[in-house]
Formats: C-alpha cells, structure tokens, sequence
C-alpha cells in the first residue's frame, strides 16, 4: 500500500515492506515533478521499502519544503533520511543526490545517478535551451502527466532558480569524493546529458556506466527497467 506522508516540510509517496537484509530506496525527481517516477517506486517497492521525495515541493499544495537550489535540495534530503539507503537522483536531482553522498556518506550505502546534469558546455541558458529542443523530439508524451502539473504548480520563476542553480552546481568535483558504489545511466538520446559527459561522472567515481534506449525522461516510459536497474545495482 502507497503510504503519503510529510516529516518536517518533506512530502513523501512510500511503498513496499521493509526487508532487514535490504536498504531502503530513497527517489529524488528531477526538476522538482515527482509525477513520472512513480512507476519506478513501484518497481523498487517489489524488493524493499521505496520512498519518493518531492523537493523540492513542487507536487502538491502548500509552502516548499526547501529553495528551488540544488544545495537546499540536499540540505532536505540529508535532514530526511535517518539510515543508510540506495539513493535514486535523476537529471537535476542526480546533482542534488551527488552532494548528499558527498556531504553524508554513512546515509548512502549505493548512488544511482540517471541522466545526470549539466556539463560545462550547457552552464549557459543558450546552449542549454538548444540541447533542450534537441532532446524534445525524442521524448515521450508519457512523461507529461507526470511533469507538467508540477511544473505549472511551481511556475517560471521557481523553474528558472532551480536550473540556474543547476548551471551553477559542478557536480565533476565531488565525484571522486565519494565512498559509495556509483552508477551512471544514461538514455541513448539524452542530449541534455552527453554521453562523454556522463562517462566522466562514472569514471572519476570509479562506478558503473550503463546506457539504456530513450531520451531525459527515459524513466517516465520504462519505470519497471529503471527499477530493476536500480534494485540489481544495490543487491551487488
């Protein structure tokens, strides 16, 4: 049974039983719309309790949990999870999940990291707006139930802070700080990821890298593989 609950200011969507001889699985969204990853909760939920985060509060009612910035957005997290866990951070979120394993290594026991953002040549708004349309005819419409909502709830301003917080984070510094194993997927199409761009995160982490079909949001339309990556990935 799906379970919602809201610690502090974090809303949460949980799933599955706990299991002594398996971490939980915590997901953090991407851009802030937990909507696409609920299927992917799901899948987790079938092998462990599975949690799915929205920070920074963009999927319902209310006051945020924290600011649209990907450093509050760790500080959130960090401030939630009370054990150690396989962490999930997709696109902007992946960034967000990069700080807490650095700055909290004993709260994440395996680091999943999909379509991770942004490498240094999208760090400006014109480049980044190119690469966005690039990957746009590859999507899905799947992941619009899923995202769209969210984004309107939050709204341009909000949307706008979190992305340039986004450009202004580099992720590649904390990379070889972490403890933890690491692995990196990538959609095929991804433009807003690069494939060397991801390789790198994976290689200076000394973790895995995996590249699966679709674009972005990949996760939105496959959440049962996504899931599977995740679980087989934290089962070793």
């Amino acid at each position: 049974m799906d379970t919602l609950k809201t610690s502090g200011r974090v809303r949460a969507l949980s799933a599955g039983a706990e299991r002594p001889d398996r971490p939980p699985v915590v997901l953090l969204p991407g851009l802030g719309a937990p909507g696409y990853l609920v299927d992917t909760l799901h899948g987790c939920a079938a092998a462990t309790r599975s949690h799915l985060l929205d920070v920074p509060g963009f999927g319902g009612p209310g006051p945020l949990a924290c600011a649209p910035e990907i450093d509050a957005i760790a500080g959130a997290v960090t401030a939630w999870l009370d054990r150690p866990t396989v962490l999930f951070g997709h696109s902007t979120a992946a960034q967000a999940a990069i700080a807490v394993a650095a700055r909290r290594p004993d709260l994440v026991r395996a680091l999943v990291l999909a379509g991770p953002t942004f490498p240094p040549e999208l760090r400006r708004l014109d480049r980044l707006s190119a690469a966005f349309l690039a990957d746009l005819v590859h999507e899905s419409p799947s992941a619009l139930p899923g995202t769209v909502p969210h984004y309107l709830r939050a709204g341009p301003r909000r949307l706008m802070r979190m992305i340039r917080s986004a450009q202004r984070d580099e992720p590649e510094r904390a990379m070889p700080l972490l403890r933890c194993p690491v692995l990196v997927v990538r959609g095929r199409r991804d433009t807003l990821s690069p494939e060397p761009w991801a390789r790198s995160l994976a290689a200076a982490s000394r973790g895995a890298f995996v590249t699966v079909p679709g674009a972005h949001t990949f996760p939105a339309r496959s959440g049962g593989s996504t899931s599977a990556l995740i679980t087989e990935f934290a089962e070793g």
